[in-house]
């Protein structure tokens, strides 16, 4: 085994990493967006505890890996990793924003004794889906640059087309109510 065959398998474990990660992530805003009680909440805000480190390690292994594989290859005078290692860097702050949204979820719910208005409004923020929905399209918009490796205004292009994919996919949270029923309360779907 060579180092560069070692160092693939690491890039491609850290993207699945990444790809599990945010799968996780939407698992747990699913339900925190529909949660009734309090102990749900509790029970969603961290289903995996540590995630956002795993995800943070495997976002730096990500770069660091592909970085490597990129000087190997000498690709570098190629646009499609530029523009790749730019849209991994929009990955980061999105997700630092939902850190934060969600220790401030964290805190509320050691600070309350049931769901508030507060609590409800923080769980039914927007951002949150729309940070997810971005970042999954960037990574998917990633995948292509490094398997299609076009040009530099067609990877522009699909990077952008995925930042609109995503924010796209997540308009239906911008048009719910933003309010969860009392609990108790029987809702009728038809």
């Amino acid at each position: 085994m060579t180092l560069r065959s070692l160092v693939l398998f690491v890039h491609v474990t850290a993207v699945l990493t990444m790809f599990a990660a945010l799968s996780f992530e939407a698992l747990s805003l699913f339900h925190l967006r529909r949660v009734s009680s309090l102990t749900e909440v509790r029970r969603w805000i961290d289903p995996i505890p540590h995630l956002p480190w795993v995800a943070r390690g495997s976002l730096l292994l990500v770069f660091l890996s592909g970085v490597y594989l990129t000087v190997r290859m000498s690709a570098f005078e190629l646009a499609w990793p530029k523009v790749a290692v730019a849209a991994l860097l929009l990955i980061g702050p999105l997700g630092a924003l939902t850190g934060s949204r969600m220790r401030a979820i964290r805190r509320a719910c050691i600070e309350t004794k049931a769901i508030n208005s507060d609590l409800t409004s923080r769980l039914q923020d927007p951002f949150l889906k729309v940070s997810l929905s971005i970042r999954l399209s960037l990574l998917l918009g990633i995948l292509l640059l490094m398997s299609a490796k076009p040009d530099l205004w067609e990877s522009i292009a699909i990077v952008g087309i995925s930042v609109v994919v995503g924010f796209l996919l997540s308009l239906p949270a911008w048009g719910r109510g933003g309010s969860l029923p009392a609990p108790g309360t029987i809702v009728e779907t038809k």
